[in-house]
């Protein structure tokens, strides 16, 4: 019995043309072996002159080796004319059955030459079910004619009409792909990328919009909010605000790549830098000479600029603290007194993020607003972490993009192991259409203790990472190339369209590792995987 395509539509003819081809579509169906494929009603559409053509195929046969035969039913009224045979639709409505025959066959060779699959046979035939040939004609050999006296032997007919001889081999399942119109589609990550990141922009600006309408006497604002909140949103909008109105302005963070992603956004008039460069360059000012190489150098340049911060200018406006968890208080009352008078101090920040050792502090007399709105990440990424009870507080997932559950990768708790799972993370990715420009490979190590951040390749390319050493005016070095490694420490503050977080390994889930798998889970805006342990893993599915 063969394969009629599609299956549905074998009932409800509207006309006795329509009843006629099911007749025969039956007949086929119930003649022909399993091997052999039929289709009815098959709609063509093609191009000539910079015109669309629209047709249909009454029958089409597909053989086992892939050769195609096109069965031009014409039922009821046909007629002979001046050497051309007519279909009679009434009311003067004819159609030169010939000419239709021959089009269909040419548009049919060209789209399957359009597709790749010129080297399929394509023949057609002429099916009179109503009529009896007397005599012969030049425009249709006899073998491609069915009358209505070989209606009995039709399938036999179609059988015997496919050739025997060597075929070229035919991809029989894309020819069926294609007679069936069935698209190979694939979602274009570059596009679903920008859509996302676009979209959450705009839906993250309330922060940026309502926060700066707040006044208070204090002049002190403290922002309490979740990661992917828009904080980056509304510290842009408030040094914005300051440059247009000629202020001086200062924005101050922890991790040095996030200043450097800041400069490239804020205004030129306005000064961003991280807390250690601030006190770098004041050191440097005051004539200190600093080692680089000394473990202690960080910490000599804090306590040169804490001690000197009272004597300093109070010339400032506008003072933004950004990750103010990863801030010591003295450090916060020493870049205060550099404000004026009149001058706002907006504290920005999320102890859920917080990866290191600090005491919490309150600002005496703040207007304190918090948010737990995540625009940023993929619904079930936020759904994820609520559900693993990363943190204390439920995170509101307000992101337009649903996404996908993070993919977890684990590893059997060796390197090599690791290595393993995380390349085949990623090659996956890439056969997803993903570019290693899209991705952020993030360690849940720190810069010493990662074997990830020394590799000079993964995933087939080669890596973008730092060497963990500065250059003698404090700048780290990098080493180039086409895929970032970060550690979650660096990377705190950032975000990439694709994030794999990787070598996750731990015995419990401390407070600290919790906070870690936070940080790194939030990164992503599109997707999220994370390759772990199966210790880890253990731990986390203990939780759900």
């Amino acid at each position: 019995m063969a394969i009629i395509h599609p299956h549905k539509a074998l009932s409800g003819p509207m006309t006795a043309g329509d009843y006629r081809e099911q007749d025969l579509l039956l007949q086929l169906k119930d003649g022909l072996p399993d091997s052999f494929d039929v289709f009815h009603g098959l709609g063509w559409s093609a191009m000539h002159d910079h015109q669309q053509q629209f047709g249909e195929l009454d029958l089409t046969v597909v053989s086992p080796d892939g050769q195609v035969l096109i069965l031009e039913v014409k039922a009821g009224d046909v007629l002979s004319q001046d050497g051309k045979l007519i279909k009679s639709y009434g009311h003067d409505n004819s159609k030169n059955i010939g000419h239709q025959a021959r089009k269909q066959h040419s548009v049919l060779r060209h789209r399957l030459k359009e597709a790749g699959l010129s080297h399929v046979h394509v023949d057609a035939m002429l099916v009179l079910p109503d009529h009896r040939l007397g005599s012969e004609g030049l425009a249709y050999p006899r073998e491609r004619m069915v009358d209505a006296t070989q209606m009995p032997a039709f399938c036999s007919i179609v059988r015997s009409s496919f050739s025997s001889g060597l075929q070229p081999e035919v991809d029989r399942h894309a020819l069926m792909d294609f007679l069936s119109s069935q698209y190979q589609l694939y979602p274009d990550v570059g596009t679903q990328i920008g859509q996302v990141q676009q979209v959450s922009m705009r839906l993250s600006g309330g922060l940026a919009t309502w926060v700066p309408r707040i006044s208070h006497e204090s002049q002190v604002y403290v922002v309490e909010a979740t990661a992917g909140s828009g904080k980056t949103q509304l510290a842009l909008k408030l040094l914005r605000d300051a440059a247009q109105q000629k202020q001086r302005a200062r924005y101050v963070c922890f991790n040095r790549p996030l200043a450097d992603h800041l400069q490239t956004l804020a205004s030129s008039r306005v000064e961003v830098t991280t807390f250690h460069q601030l006190c770098r360059d004041h050191a440097e000012r005051a004539g200190l000479c600093l080692d680089f190489s000394s473990e202690g150098v960080f910490k000599e340049m804090v306590n040169c600029y804490v001690q000197a911060a009272e004597a300093l200018p109070q010339s400032l406006d506008l003072l933004v603290i950004d990750e103010c968890q990863d801030f010591d208080i003295e450090w916060v009352q020493a870049l205060s007194a550099e404000l004026s008078a009149n001058g706002r101090l907006y504290v920005l920040g999320d102890s859920n993020q917080q990866l290191y050792e600090r005491e919490p502090f309150d600002l005496p007399h703040a207007v304190r607003m918090e948010c737990n709105d995540n625009f940023r990440s993929p619904q079930k990424v936020v759904h994820a972490i609520n559900q693993l009870q990363l943190i204390e507080q439920r995170i509101e997932a307000c992101s337009a993009h649903e996404g996908e559950t993070p993919g977890f990768h684990t590893y059997a708790g060796n390197a090599d192991s690791h290595d393993k799972a995380l390349n085949n993370c990623l090659k996956t990715l890439w056969a997803s259409g993903y570019t290693p420009a899209q991705v952020a490979v993030v360690s849940f190590r720190g810069v010493k203790n990662s074997r990830v951040l020394a590799m000079g390749q993964l995933g087939g390319h080669s890596t973008r990472r730092t060497t963990g050493q500065y250059d003698e005016a404090g700048n780290a070095l990098w080493h180039e190339g086409e895929l970032l490694v970060e550690s979650v420490y660096r990377f705190k503050g950032q975000s990439a369209p694709v994030v794999v977080l990787c070598e996750v390994d731990f015995e419990e889930l401390t407070p600290v590792n919790a906070r870690k798998l936070f940080v790194g889970m939030t990164r992503g805006q599109v997707r999220v995987e994370v390759v772990l342990s199966e210790k880890a893993a253990s731990i986390l599915t203990s939780k759900i």
